[in-house]
């Protein structure tokens, strides 16, 4: 009777320990997917700052794309041909320019639209100078306007800087240049988006000559310097859609 209970109750044990190493399995098993899940969590947080910086370049490689591709359009594309058009326009309307040129000071200022939109004229200022010829009011897709500023008429020792803006129409947006050929002083220019017409803006962010590439609030912008035909330098401004 006594082997009996002794065998029911090593059974027992036996049992309770099964059940025991069964359920530290179980938890084991638990406790390493928790671990895997935790190192997945590590493993993905230390690799979000190189996809987050890959995401970036990517981006960055996409607006160089879209600026690249309107100064192209502007140097040898379809925008160049235009400003070519409406250079010749003005070089005829002021029959050679021959009084610009005895200005001290000139500009020829380009707006060459790339976008989908209509640009429609918002204002000037003038620091210093006065239109010589205006723009045209709107600028259509693909089209181009040529303005030309000086110094004004029978002025002494000043120059001729300034600001535009262009409603980019249907956007609530304006494009908005700044450009300076001062008497003394170098040439400036500046661009880039407002949400309001502010011409003055333009003319007080102006800085140095050198290319500006910009892309913001959706769109790619170039500002730049060349020869000009017409007068002491021609000045480029071109937008079109990021």
């Amino acid at each position: 009777m006594k082997a009996v209970t002794i065998l029911l109750l090593l059974a027992s044990i036996a049992t309770v320990l099964s059940a025991a190493f069964e359920d530290r399995e179980k938890y084991g098993a638990i406790e390493r997917r928790g671990g895997l899940a935790a190192l997945s969590a590590e493993i993905s947080a230390a690799q979000r700052p190189a996809l987050e910086s890959q995401n970036r370049a990517v981006e960055r490689l996409e607006r160089r794309g879209g600026i690249a591709t309107l100064n192209a359009a502007v140097s040898a594309g379809e925008l160049a041909l235009k400003i070519q058009d409406r250079a010749v326009e003005v070089f005829n309307t002021l029959h050679g320019a021959k009084e610009l040129h005895e200005r001290t000071r000139s500009l020829e200022l380009v707006v060459a639209n790339g976008s989908p939109y209509t640009l429609q004229f918002a204002g000037e200022y003038f620091d210093s100078g006065t239109w010589y010829s205006q723009p045209a009011i709107l600028i259509q897709p693909d089209d181009a306007t040529v303005a030309t500023v000086a110094n004004r008429q029978g002025s002494w020792f000043t120059g001729v800087t300034g600001g535009m803006s262009w409603e980019i129409v249907g956007t609530g947006k304006y494009l908005t240049i700044g450009f300076t050929n001062p008497y003394a002083g170098s040439f400036k220019t500046w661009i880039g988006i407002l949400n309001q017409a502010s011409p003055k803006y333009g003319y007080d962010h102006a800085y140095d000559e050198y290319v500006k590439l910009v892309t913001t609030k959706g769109f790619n912008l170039i500002a730049r310097l060349e020869d000009s035909g017409i007068a002491d330098r021609r000045m480029v401004f071109a937008i079109s859609e990021e």
